[in-house]
């Protein structure tokens, strides 16, 4: 049983309405097991994407203009067989969430600082967290458990002055069949580098979610409701199946965290507000997934950064 009302997914309007990317064959890393890597150059953008064989990879720019904020929208859709041999694929080809953002540009140790976390499925205590907030995994701890599959891309926009990561992490924790349930974790972090004494560039919103194909329905998702927030803190956002929880943490600044267009088989996180400095900012999100027998693994990731300047705010 579904534990919030939702919208019918068939009810809802897409926010993205993408066209495919220039997608090169000259990716800047060795090809990974497994993975399809694109590289898009749309406008001032620069999207590069790693995401399951076979994945369909659409991107957007749009410019910056008078009281409207620049935007870049990505999203990638996997779609794999419901198969006990291609569910351990992504443990078989020895990747990991940190190995590609590695293979898209981050470095090592910022990958693992970052999203080290959402590599695992283990949910250990924290002495860090917040009140009333549930045990969270500790970024760069070791995993615990091999996703299922993982969904990355980076984004370089305004001649390099902006630039973002992110991943969803899927894990499948109980197979009886084609009766499966997964959990997904949700990670963006992004920041402009643009320190301009006049009109610098400054993210406004940056989210992250995640859509699953018909037949699929969510059993619980985090964030459910928006949390507004004062100052910069670790937020943790956290879902439960009858299989096990998944969380995930991060820094998140003003001004908001919320919801992204849920339905019974999407949700997300986003982030709103207006940067301050050069700071990192960040998008969280979580879920649980029933896939009852005759729905497909079919889930797409969609990936939304917006910026602007003096003219735009």
């Amino acid at each position: 049983m579904q534990r919030r009302p939702l919208v019918s997914s068939g009810c809802a309007v897409a926010l993205l309405v993408s066209s495919i990317g220039q997608v090169s064959a000259a990716f800047p890393t060795p090809r990974l097991t497994g993975a399809e890597p694109g590289i898009a150059l749309r406008g001032q953008a620069v999207v590069r994407t790693l995401a399951g064989d076979g994945s369909v990879v659409t991107t957007r720019h749009t410019a910056p203009s008078a009281a409207k904020p620049g935007a870049v929208t990505v999203t990638m859709k996997t779609t794999r067989p419901k198969t006990a041999r291609d569910a351990s694929a992504y443990r078989r080809a020895g990747r990991s969430v940190v190995g590609d953002l590695v293979a898209l540009g981050m470095s090592r140790a910022e990958a693992q600082r970052q999203f080290g976390d959402i590599e695992t499925l283990a949910v250990p205590a924290s002495a860090n967290r917040l009140p009333s907030q549930p045990a969270i995994p500790a970024a760069g701890g070791s995993s615990t458990a091999t996703p299922y599959d993982t969904q990355c891309a980076a984004i370089s926009v305004a001649g390099g002055k902006i630039t973002g990561y992110g991943c969803a992490t899927f894990f499948l924790v109980r197979q009886d069949g084609a009766d499966w349930w997964l959990t997904s974790k949700m990670k963006v972090s992004a920041r402009s580098s643009d320190e301009s004494w006049f009109s610098p560039k400054r993210l406004t919103q940056l989210g992250w979610r995640v859509t699953w194909g018909g037949g699929n329905t969510l059993y619980d998702w985090d964030p459910y409701s928006s949390r507004p927030v004062g100052e910069c803190v670790t937020l943790t956002v956290k879902s439960s199946s009858p299989f096990g929880d998944v969380s995930v943490q991060g820094n998140i600044c003003p001004e908001s965290l919320g919801p992204w267009s849920v339905t019974t088989a999407r949700s997300g996180g986003i982030w709103n507000g207006l940067e301050r400095g050069t700071d990192y900012e960040g998008a969280l999100a979580t879920q649980a997934v029933h896939s009852p027998p005759g729905a497909p693994v079919s889930y797409q990731s969609a990936w939304t950064l917006s910026y602007c300047d003096l003219w735009c705010i």
